[in-house]
């Protein structure tokens, strides 16, 4: 069994796409536009980077940057009330746990909010360590290259490590850092664009257990 297990954070340990959502509805109002396409377009899970360019033909840098200062208070501010992890995660992490394993998360969040949930969620000691992609003053990571420099820095072979999460992004940074791979179908991603990873995973898999 592989002994370094590096989570994503939205959609696969916490349901967090309600408190997400009303930070982009804020930041579309604060822009003075309107996005009537918005729930049939927006997903949960690509940068905020991509969900612009998704949601608005016009989109451009500097739009982008907009939003960006405009998205970053309103969720950060919101307390997230409504993000809470998906029942059976704690037994898992427990599991690995007890089997020895290693536990981290690496996310396309924001350092700043991603801090702040870990303190809520009373989760300071449960991973072994916490990647975003903005930690790193003056960078900005690929989920990719996240997880190949907690690697690096943490001296953990890609071969005896593990990613797991719910969209292909995760999946194919993953198997670019050299590891592999399990797509978890509960959350933001359609079972379809998980169909590249080494496994799939499915909530009923834990519920059978009891968990």
């Amino acid at each position: 069994m592989r002994k370094h297990w590096f989570f994503d954070f939205d959609g696969t340990l916490c349901d967090t796409e309600a408190d997400i959502k009303a930070a982009w509805r804020a930041a579309i109002r604060g822009l003075g536009r309107e996005c009537p396409q918005f729930d049939r377009i927006y997903r949960t899970g690509p940068t905020l980077d991509q969900v612009t360019y998704m949601l608005f033909d016009d989109a451009t840098p500097e739009l982008v940057a907009r939003i960006r200062e405009l998205f970053g208070p309103a969720y950060d501010a919101s307390g997230f009330p409504n993000t809470r992890p998906y029942p059976w995660v704690p037994g898992w992490l427990a599991d690995l746990r007890a089997q020895g394993c290693s536990l981290y998360v690496a996310t396309n969040k924001r350092w700043r909010p991603l801090e702040a949930l870990r303190a809520r969620l009373g989760w300071e000691d449960v991973f072994d360590g916490w990647y975003a992609f903005d930690m790193y003053e003056g960078q900005r990571l690929t989920k990719a290259e996240l997880l190949a420099h907690a690697m690096q820095t943490r001296g953990i072979d890609p071969s005896d490590a593990v990613m797991a999460g719910d969209t292909a992004g995760d999946v194919t940074a993953g198997k670019a850092a050299g590891m592999y791979t399990i797509g978890c179908t509960w959350g933001y991603g359609s079972r379809e664009e998980l169909e590249g990873a080494d496994e799939i995973y499915d909530a009923g898999r834990f519920s059978q257990e009891g968990r």
